[in-house]
Parts: structure tokens; sequence; C-alpha cells
């Protein structure tokens, strides 16, 4: 079974919710899931063989969460080599602003430019349009992990 590492950005809290409800979901797959709201740079690279989750709120006019900054910062100028190192993205966001789901995108760049490689497709989650945030994304999960498990 597979590690994931659920590493949140929230400011408000919808996305740590979210994010827990994966990592719930996940572990009654027999999956070893946790989600971290305070990461910090060398989460990233502690073990080769978790599997990196992002699920990231974005605030503002596209900002990313104060929470989540470090992680972001380390992999946009320190480019952190996680080649090979594989990974997805949960991007929340409204789409009533311009850069919808933008800090989540942004990350999923970052992790991209340090050779990560991403499983599936990115979740955008839409304020406006989906009431249930955490249960959609822990359904995607369930089919992004057996997507992960088929390109393992």
């Amino acid at each position: 079974m597979a590690k994931v590492q659920v590493i949140v950005g929230s400011v408000y809290g919808n996305a740590k919710f979210t994010a827990e409800a994966v990592s719930a979901l996940l572990g009654k797959l027999g999956h070893e899931a946790f989600a971290n709201d305070e990461a910090i740079a060398t989460d990233l690279t502690r073990d080769e063989d978790e599997i990196l989750l992002i699920c990231c709120s974005t605030t503002g006019d596209g900002e990313i969460p104060r929470n989540i900054l470090p992680v972001f910062s380390a992999l946009d100028n320190e480019r952190i080599d996680l080649s090979g190192r594989r990974y997805g993205v949960i991007a929340l966001g409204d789409r009533g602003y311009s850069r919808f789901a933008h800090a989540g995108l942004l990350l999923e760049d970052a992790l991209y430019r340090c050779g990560a490689r991403r499983v599936g497709d990115v979740l955008t989650i839409d304020a406006r349009a989906d009431a249930n945030a955490p249960l959609k994304a822990a359904l995607w999960s369930k089919d992004w992990i057996e997507a992960f498990e088929v390109c393992a």
C-alpha cells in the first residue's frame, strides 16, 4: 500500500477539512495517509517512497496561504530535487475571482519544475459550485490512488 503525505495550504480551514477527508478515505482503503498543515521544506524529501498530495486553497487574488509558503518558497527558490517523486494536486478556489485555484496551480508548476511527476489530473474545486469540497476530493482521491497504482 502507498504512503501519502497531504500537504495543506489553508486560511479558513476548508482545505484542511478537505485534506483530512482525503486522508481518512485513503486510510480506509488501506493506505498510510496524513494531512500536514504545518509542512516545511524537509517534509518534501524525508521519505522518497512517500507520495505528495497538495491540497491548497487560494486566497485573495491568487495568493498562496501563509502556512504553505515555506514549501512553495523551497520549491520555487531552492529547486529541491524531487526527480521521480510522484504527486497530485487538489486546488480549491472561487471562480468569481480572476485567478481561480491559482495557488494550487502555482504549487503544481513548482513541483513539476523540481522534477516530480504528477499522477492523474489536478482536481479543481469551485467554492461557488461545489457545496461539499471534502466529499468531492475524497471521491477523487479514490480514483487518483488507483491511477497511481497503475503507474507504479
